[in-house]
Order: C-alpha cells, then structure tokens, then sequence
C-alpha cells in the first residue's frame, strides 16, 4: 500500500473549502498582523493540531482535556478580545459597502491642512488631526470637548499650542467642520512599530485600524509630517505632495474597476509568502481532519438471494433491490467506489410461499468502518414458487 492510499482525495467541495479557509486565514494575519492577537492566534492553531493528533491516534484523556478546555477558552476569548472581534465583524459586515461614499470635493481644506501641518513642524508643535470619512469614529472617542467651527489654521494652531488645555489630544474634523478637541484615541497594539513613532503615532494607527479616517500627525521631536490610513503611515517632504493626497482622499473620486491583471498581482503576487503558508496551512489541516470526517452516501444494492430449495425460484414480483444510506470516514466511503454492495438473503429454511424478512447487517457486504444508516425497504417481500417453464432464466 502506498502513501498515497492514506491521502484523501479532494472533491470540488473540498477545494472551495480550502480556499475559502485560506482566504479567512490571510485576512486574520493581515488583521492581527503585529499584535497580542496574532500570537494568540498562531497559539490556537498550534494547540488545535495537538487535539487534531490526540483524536486521530485515540488519545482519550488529552482529548477529554482539550474538549473542556475549548469550552472555557471560547469565554475567554470573548472577554479578552472583544475590540479585535468587533473590527473584524465589523470589515465583514456588508452594511459598510452600502453606505454612500460620496463626498464633497474639499481642495482648500486639503492645501490649508497641509501649510498648517507643516508650519507646526517647523515650530516642533505636536498635533493630531482625525478626518473622517465613512465610518463615524464616536464610540472609539473619550474625554474631549465638543466644539464646532471652521478649520481655520489660525484655530488650529491656537489648539495645539504648548499652553492650551487640549493640546495632547486629538483634534476630530468631521464635514469640513471641527467638533471635537483633546480627545483620546484608543492605542494600536502593534508590537512591530518603529521606535522613533509616539504616543500620538500609536493612537492614530489606532483609530485607522478601526475606521477609515485619515489620521494627520504632527511629531513634535522630530517636526515630521506623517498620515495614517489604514494602518499605514506614511510621511511626507513637501505641502504640495501632502495636499494631493488629502484631496483625494475628502474628495469624490472616481476609482476605476479592476482589470485581469491587477486581480492577478493582488491576489497571488503580492504578499505570496504569507499566502503560501495560509494555503499550506488550511491543506495541512484538511488533511489531517479529512481522513477522519464522517460522511454520508447512497448506494442501490442487488439482492442475491442463496441456497434455495430444490426446484424452487423466485418470483418476479420478489424485491430485487434496495436503498441503502450509509456513513462512514472518508476512507472507507471510497472503497464503496471499488466494490459492488450486495444484499444476501439464505432461502434454506424457507418453502413455497410470500415471505416478509427483515434485514439486518449481516445480510449486507460492507467495507470494514462503513456503517448502515436506513435500509429502504427494510423488510422486503420474497415470493418463492414451483417454477414455470418461463420462469427458469430469472436470476437468483
């Protein structure tokens, strides 16, 4: 027997399971890339292959054990990472594609943004700046006063000066309108972050990941300009280059649709490498829990009917065939493919006459680990009979 005999054999189904899986996989590492979450993550994965391995080798105690504890880390998890499972719930949610994502065209906002971002750098003036778009940042705000005025750079630059109250905070600017300053942000927890990036780098990168607003950041050690959107920070060199950006970022922007090519880069160019291991991953897992999933088949079988009496037969209107629904691991399931399932029924003990007998499984042929689930009928009629001149080529 080769290796090969101990690989399962995938059905389209199998492949599109695969893919999906990989698909799920790819997008938690993008997700959770950089945090606590990731780690737990890949904890999870390690400590499902070890219950995979206990179950597959019959290890009833480690099992038994894995089982209770799946049971209370499912809580737990609920608990501890109910921010990262509310994002995720929330990017897959189709409600947020719905949402009219039209925007007032905001060219001055933009160029006026950019001078003051810049005339603050050069003063090593600190400030935060949230522009929202889509997603209204609200629950994620705390502290803060709420306000609402112009975005005159004059204002800006009085908000974020070293002796005004709420100059350590964000400054939220939601249609082309101030409303809230000195707000706190919720901290990004990514453990990847370069050193030389803040308090207010880290919660930019914060509110990004949670919303789809661009984040201005002012460095006041450095006097660097930088923006965040989703996730990615980005710094800059000049006012223009910035202006640009901004504008199509608050502006009405016609995005052209995807060709064949660009589908093709995105999704097997680029970022292969973490691809690839969530492909092998998910087939690694599918191999190992193939063998031992329980599936269900139906198969019409033939009635061999033996050892009848001398110059007896078996009528025509006799069952000939039944309906059997069987389940089983996949293995064995596909060895039903090498082989025809019979029914056989000894007539030894039985005279002329109708005749109800009920099937059990020792009257059926079956694989080793295949089990019966419904036999239709399971009590089948036998009409046994002198036979006739024209009855003596019916097969038994």
């Amino acid at each position: 027997m080769s290796l090969l005999d101990f690989i399962p054999s995938p059905t389209w189904r199998d492949v599109i399971d695969i893919l999906f899986l990989t698909i799920v996989a790819y997008q938690l590492y993008v997700w959770f890339r950089g945090t606590r979450a990731l780690r737990v993550l890949i904890g999870l994965v390690v400590l499902g292959g070890v219950y995979s391995l206990a179950r597959l080798w019959g290890l009833f105690l480690t099992t038994w054990v894995f089982q209770i504890f799946w049971q209370v880390l499912l809580i737990l998890l609920l608990i501890l990472f109910q921010s990262e499972i509310r994002q995720v719930l929330e990017k897959v949610s189709p409600l947020r594609f719905l949402k009219s994502r039209k925007r007032v065209s905001r060219g001055a906002l933009a160029k006026e943004l950019a001078d003051v971002a810049f005339d603050l750098a050069r003063e090593k003036t600190g400030a935060l700046v949230v522009l929202t778009r889509d997603d209204d940042p609200a629950e994620f705000l705390h502290a803060g006063q709420t306000i609402m005025a112009l975005p005159e750079p004059n204002l800006i630059r009085s908000i974020f000066n070293h002796h005004a109250p709420a100059h350590d905070g964000a400054l939220i600017l939601s249609e082309g309108r101030l409303t809230r300053m000195g707000c706190i942000l919720p901290l990004s927890e990514k453990e990847d972050l370069p050193e030389q990036y803040g308090t207010r780098h880290r919660a930019a990168l914060g509110i990004s990941e949670r919303t789809d607003a661009v984040c201005l950041v002012v460095s006041e050690e450095r006097g660097e300009v930088s923006t965040i959107v989703g996730g990615k920070i980005t710094t800059w060199e000049t006012p223009g280059s910035l202006t640009s950006s901004l504008k199509d970022w608050l502006s009405l922007t016609e995005i052209p649709g995807p060709t064949f090519r660009d589908f093709f880069k995105g999704a097997f160019i680029q970022n292969w490498g973490p691809k690839s291991g969530a492909l092998a991953l998910v087939t690694i897992a599918w191999l190992v829990l193939a063998s031992q999933q329980v599936i269900k088949t139906s198969v019409i079988a033939p009635v061999r009917y033996t050892n009848l009496q001398n110059e007896l037969v078996v009528d025509r209107d006799s069952t000939h065939m039944v309906h059997l629904t069987l389940s089983g691991r996949r293995k064995s399931i596909k060895a039903l493919e090498d082989r025809e399932v019979r029914v056989y029924l000894d007539l030894g003990v039985f005279s002329a006459g109708t005749h109800q007998i009920r099937l059990s499984p020792k009257n059926i042929d079956l694989p080793l680990g295949v089990m019966i689930d419904r036999v239709t009928p399971q009590d089948i009629k036998i009409i046994l009979k002198k036979p006739y001149k024209e009855d003596r080529d019916i097969p038994m």
